[in-house]
């Protein structure tokens, strides 16, 4: 006697996936507002973005061997000032390597 495999599905209507994205792509950059008492959120707040560069640069991967002593303290350091650790590595590589 063989077992079959016993398929379940499970729907989402469309609609409620459509509406959340489009929704997550309107408040992108928006400051969560919350309630003081109970800490939920309450609204959003925009904020103004970044003005849209003119054509973004194509992107190349670097990739370095550092110890993990040196890896832990940077990690720490950004997160400590809310960075990214790769936006901080772009920033200290563009002050060492001015464009000319």
């Amino acid at each position: 006697m063989s077992k079959a495999g016993k398929s379940v599905s499970f729907k989402v209507p469309a609609s409620k996936l459509a509406s959340g994205a489009d929704a997550w792509i309107a408040n992108r950059g928006a400051v969560p507002v919350t309630d003081q008492e109970s800490g939920n959120v309450t609204s959003l707040k925009s904020v103004e973005a970044a003005p849209i560069e003119a054509a973004k640069e194509k992107m190349s991967r670097f990739t370095i061997d550092v110890p993990e002593s040196l890896h832990r303290r940077v990690k720490m350091q950004c997160a400590a000032r809310g960075q990214k650790m790769a936006d901080m590595m772009r920033d200290l590589l563009e002050r060492e390597f001015p464009a000319s």
